[in-house]
């Protein structure tokens, strides 16, 4: 998590559980850290990547960019691997970027297929770097391309992108879709942990009575099938009841979790 950046100071907490017989204290301020940088989802790199491709092709770039075109427009051509990373590195136009999706749907609808490139993560690089949230949210949640973009890292980008520009209805809607069709993960679990911090930091922004009813609906459900919740989850979760006067929930919450070290955590209670 050291790739965590950005801190939201909250008011300050007062009277933390009136009722329970814990020690009350007052905390000024209490930090909780959000937002992955560019750097943490690729994006840093990506550009780099993109850079250097454009550099050292730039002899040969416009052939090749018209011939990609070609292709996406002939029904019977068939889409390379190759080629269609080669476009996402260098796809710049609105006219270029649609047809890296138009030679995704292709691609994906061959069943002759020689590697297992992974494409969902770099198309979402380049829909965000392009500033096209809406395409990605669409993409994100057809059916046609879910194996493609049921990947953690494919939710992690569009969520982070739409928790930078404050859609944080979006950001819950595209991860409870990403829960009804389920995710692909390496670590195991049923919902990626880095998503989950997300999509609960678009409730504690939303700072309502409904995101928090919302957050316990989603915490129930991540308990149910990944047994535990990471600690910056559970402080966020915390911070939003606290808020919204209801501090008990905020207690049971944290002291629902395994290792409750984080210097958050232990500010609140």
């Amino acid at each position: 998590m050291s790739h965590i950046i950005r801190t939201v100071t909250s008011c300050t907490i007062l009277a933390i559980n009136r009722t329970s017989s814990r020690t009350l204290r007052t905390v000024l301020p209490v930090h909780v850290r959000t937002i992955f940088s560019s750097s943490a989802i690729g994006l840093d790199n990506f550009k780099l990547a993109r850079e250097q491709y454009v550099s050292h092709h730039s002899p040969s770039i416009d052939g090749f960019k018209k011939r990609f075109l070609d292709s996406v427009n002939k029904p019977d051509a068939q889409i390379f691997t190759e080629d269609l990373r080669n476009m996402i590195m260098s796809a710049d136009s609105d006219e270029e970027i649609d047809a890296v999706i138009q030679a995704l749907r292709k691609y994906n609808s061959n069943k002759l297929k020689f590697t297992e490139y992974h494409f969902g993560s770099p198309i979402m690089r380049l829909l965000y770097i392009r500033n096209k949230p809406d395409l990605a949210m669409k993409l994100f949640m057809d059916e046609s391309l879910k194996n493609i973009f049921n990947d953690s890292g494919s939710a992690l980008i569009l969520l982070n992108k739409l928790v930078e520009d404050k859609r944080y209805d979006d950001a819950i809607k595209i991860f409870e879709y990403g829960m009804q069709r389920g995710f692909s993960t390496t670590s195991g679990r049923a919902y990626p942990t880095d998503a989950v911090i997300l999509v609960v930091e678009a409730l504690y922004r939303q700072n309502t009575k409904q995101s928090l009813a919302k957050a316990k609906e989603l915490v129930t459900k991540i308990i149910e099938r990944d047994a535990d919740i990471n600690p910056r989850t559970a402080a966020m979760i915390a911070l939003l009841a606290i808020q919204q006067n209801e501090s008990s929930f905020a207690m049971e919450i944290i002291g629902a979790l395994r290792s409750p070290n984080l210097t958050t955590i232990q500010n609140i209670r």
